[in-house]
């Protein structure tokens, strides 16, 4: 426990590597310790084996704030005793609550795709999921630390990161027999629809949901962005994995030689059955890495079905070092409370693991899909820019999902815009930064 107490502070001070300035800060309800510490966290009764991982470990709500901010765990006190302060609200508690998913352990609703629901979580019954809350709690940490005399670096508006994701869920609409077959009978009597199925069988740049170059086109428009296109690599028949494809096909080594000339990261789109059923995510894994010849370290899940901590932990076990899954499909914000790339902590043992979670920032159907947020276009280019400034505003990582299939022919006036124009405020927060 020690050692994911550790990653924690480090984490909160903004240290992606353990340093030493965390020993100035001591987790102890001891009183002869507090002379030691520059900060105390006094720590809350979460941890102890009569609470955790029982229904009565969940906060209540309304949550009290600290400096304007909202904590799950301990008071909202902050005293100095001689040269220490002692803050009574439980950082470490709260941030292992967020960042690991512990309240997945102990609340049971799920939605029909047994997900983890935005509107579910207690930051979304709160209205405090666009607020990354664990990096307010880091600095109030760090501003104590530098009331106490310690020489902390100021904190920069700026994005650590950037990824600009795509999940490959179809290659093509029309060059299986049974999506030409569809695309003839739904084209009738239309003779120039028809005209753009028969060009789609002789030429894959013709097929509507061939977007890939239109998509790296508008990512390279970011500067020190990376591409991740996300491939599915499962044999599953669920109906939800549908439409399959085969990793050797013409089509997918068109498109995955177009990755690798194109310097684009290639990840495994983990498939929907094996959410519930994780002991197939190797074979998966596997069969990516002989088609490619590399070895596969990026996942997303597909339908963002994350399930149980299991999933992350078997993700850990099997070589994947980072997962872009952690969002909602139901609304946007911060899942993990944080808009910084994190360690996977396993809520159920505690353990701290070598696999980064990526928080997820925008996925395109979630703003505009009735079954989701059903924003207007000019609301959720509001939310999205909302989102982004808190993320610029923290030093986070942007992370985008867009799929090929969101901007094909027919769809590419409404998210091909959105993620235009998303990319341009991107742009824009970064030209900021520049010229300060």
């Amino acid at each position: 426990m020690k050692e994911t107490i550790d990653y924690i502070l480090n984490f909160l001070l903004g240290f992606p590597k353990s340093n030493a300035i965390c020993n100035t800060i001591g987790y102890t309800a001891d009183s002869n310790n507090f002379p030691n510490y520059k900060v105390v966290i006094v720590p809350s009764a979460f941890f102890s084996k009569s609470v955790f991982g029982k229904p009565s470990s969940m906060p209540q709500l309304p949550l009290a704030e600290i400096e304007g901010t909202p904590i799950l765990f301990g008071l909202p006190i902050i005293e100095k005793q001689d040269e220490t302060f002692i803050c009574h609200a439980d950082f470490v508690a709260s941030t292992f609550f967020l960042i690991s998913r512990y309240e997945e352990l102990i609340v049971n609703e799920r939605d029909t795709h047994n997900r983890f629901a935005g509107a579910t979580s207690l930051l979304g019954r709160a209205g405090l999921l666009q607020r990354p809350i664990v990096d307010e709690y880091g600095k109030i940490l760090r501003n104590l630390l530098r009331q106490s005399g310690v020489d902390l670096p100021e904190e920069t508006t700026s994005f650590s990161g950037m990824y600009l994701t795509h999940d490959v869920d179809g290659i093509a609409q029309y060059r299986t027999l049974r999506g030409f077959c569809g695309g003839i009978y739904r084209s009738l009597p239309d003779f120039n629809k028809i005209k753009k199925v028969l060009a789609a069988t002789r030429c894959l740049e013709n097929d509507p949901f061939y977007t890939f170059s239109w998509l790296l086109e508008q990512d390279r428009k970011v500067p020190f962005s990376q591409s991740v296109f996300f491939f599915k690599a499962g044999k599953s028949k669920n109906k939800f994995d549908k439409p399959c494809y085969n990793l050797q096909s013409k089509d997918a080594q068109q498109l995955l030689n177009f990755c690798n000339s194109n310097r684009c990261q290639i990840g495994l789109h983990t498939s929907y059955y094996s959410g519930s059923h994780p002991q197939v995510i190797l074979s998966e894994k596997r069969r990516l890495q002989r088609t490619i010849k590399q070895n596969v370290v990026f996942n997303r899940y597909h339908y963002l079905r994350s399930c149980s901590p299991d999933d992350m932990q078997t993700l850990a076990d099997i070589g994947i070092t980072d997962d872009f899954t952690m969002g909602f499909a139901d609304t946007i914000g911060f899942r993990l409370a944080t808009c910084r790339p994190v360690r996977f902590i396993n809520p159920k043992t505690m353990k701290l693991t070598h696999l980064t979670l990526h928080p997820l920032s925008v996925m395109e159907c979630t703003l505009l899909e009735k079954r989701y947020m059903n924003l207007s276009y000019s609301r959720a280019m509001f939310n999205i820019k909302q989102l982004l400034n808190e993320i610029f505003k923290h030093n986070g990582e942007v992370v985008l999902l867009w799929h090929n299939t969101s901007v094909s022919n027919e769809t590419k006036n409404v998210y091909g815009n959105l993620y235009k124009k998303t990319l341009k405020h991107i742009n824009k927060l970064i030209l900021s930064d520049e010229v300060c």
